[in-house]
């Protein structure tokens, strides 16, 4: 059952608070007309979401077995609603034992199920469940799959793409021009899978859908973009794209739950999905500018249990750029050795911490 939070204060923790995924959602939780206090976590002291949030708390990696608890006692000490992941290593985790935190803690996990992230991270996977699905995908095959290869290097013409099956954020990616340049990659990139290219360049769109807790889309929004950095770069929002009915279609039922990422290109047999990604984007604080804001969307859905109407959109367009963060020695130094950080808790006139009560229904 769900629990019903009274919107007093949410309190939201963000995790993996070092990387931009975290401050885009941040970013995107500024903007959000809810009372919230903002807390991060991190593996290190040495990241700036913990000097920007309004706390911040060091914890083990994701793959150290000390993760889950720490994460478990801090969501009961800072009485957390909702934990959104800020990198893909800890929504793993979080997903794998997202019942058993929501039961120690009452916190939502913002994540899809474990079995979708694995068919969505896998490249071929994704391909292969798309076309089955009847959707348009890349056309893909395995370095180790001699006939099909043959085959497709036969009825494909380079240059083709390889890429790391498993890989995330344009890394692990590069196209081959020539049957040699392709031997040198295939032996370079890890977990190799050899793709069609996609034209033209300059079609290529990010589609973000939100999703309820049934996989039903609830809105979506939809940019034409340039990559940069292994990111959105600059990008245009276009609110009356056909491409965003499109990509609801495909994950209409599809287990994913929450923000969910589309990437295609528009070519000429029409529009080409070439990845899924069930997670916050890069371009989540951009979105939530044009009044699409899929983190205020999680609370209001998820903790709050109010239904998410669908957005009015405005157009315009993203130009991005890196942003210095400043942070004084004693502070760095305070977190290192303490391993957390607090700003002034949201206090009634007696100075008292309001906690939130929560009520079945």
């Amino acid at each position: 059952m769900r629990r019903k939070v009274d919107p007093v204060t949410v309190n939201v923790l963000i995790t993996g608070c070092a990387g931009n995924q975290a401050h885009f959602i941040w970013s995107a939780l500024k903007r959000s007309s809810l009372s919230l206090r903002i807390i991060g976590c991190n593996y290190d002291h040495l990241g700036a979401g913990l000097y920007q949030f309004d706390a911040g708390y060091v914890v083990p990696p994701a793959s150290d077995p000390g993760y889950l608890p720490e994460i478990a006692t801090l969501c009961r000490n800072e009485d957390v609603h909702i934990i959104m992941a800020g990198n893909m290593a800890e929504m793993r985790a979080l997903a794998a034992n997202k019942d058993r935190l929501y039961e120690q803690t009452g916190a939502f996990v913002v994540t899809s199920p474990i079995d979708v992230l694995r068919r969505t991270e896998d490249k071929l996977a994704a391909a292969r469940y798309l076309a089955q699905l009847g959707f348009d995908s890349p056309r893909s095959v395995l370095p180790d799959e001699r006939k099909e290869l043959q085959r497709f290097l036969d009825e494909v013409p380079f240059p083709v793409i390889v890429k790391d099956r498993f890989g995330a954020g344009s890394q692990g990616v590069a196209p081959a021009h020539n049957r040699a340049q392709l031997n040198y990659l295939l032996n370079s990139i890890p977990n190799a899978v050899i793709q069609e290219y996609l034209w033209p360049d300059d079609e290529e769109y990010t589609v973000g859908v939100f999703l309820s807790s049934q996989s039903t889309p609830v809105a979506s929004i939809v940019m034409k973009r340039q990559l940069g950095l292994g990111m959105t770069w600059k990008a245009r929002v276009l609110p009356e794209s056909p491409l965003g009915a499109y990509c609801e279609r495909i994950l209409e039922g599809s287990g994913c739950v929450g923000p969910c990422n589309v990437q295609l290109r528009l070519t000429a047999r029409g529009p080409v999905v070439f990845e899924i990604n069930p997670r916050f984007s890069s371009t989540t604080s951009a979105r939530s500018y044009f009044g699409y804001n899929e983190a205020e969307m999680c609370i209001r859905n998820f903790v709050l249990g109010e239904s998410v109407p669908r957005p009015a959109i405005r157009g315009g367009w993203l130009f991005r750029a890196v942003e210095d963060v400043f942070v004084d020695e004693e502070s760095v130094e305070s977190l290192r050795t303490a391993g957390t950080r607090h700003q002034r808790r949201i206090g009634d006139q007696n100075g008292n911490f309001r906690r939130h009560e929560r009520h079945e229904s």
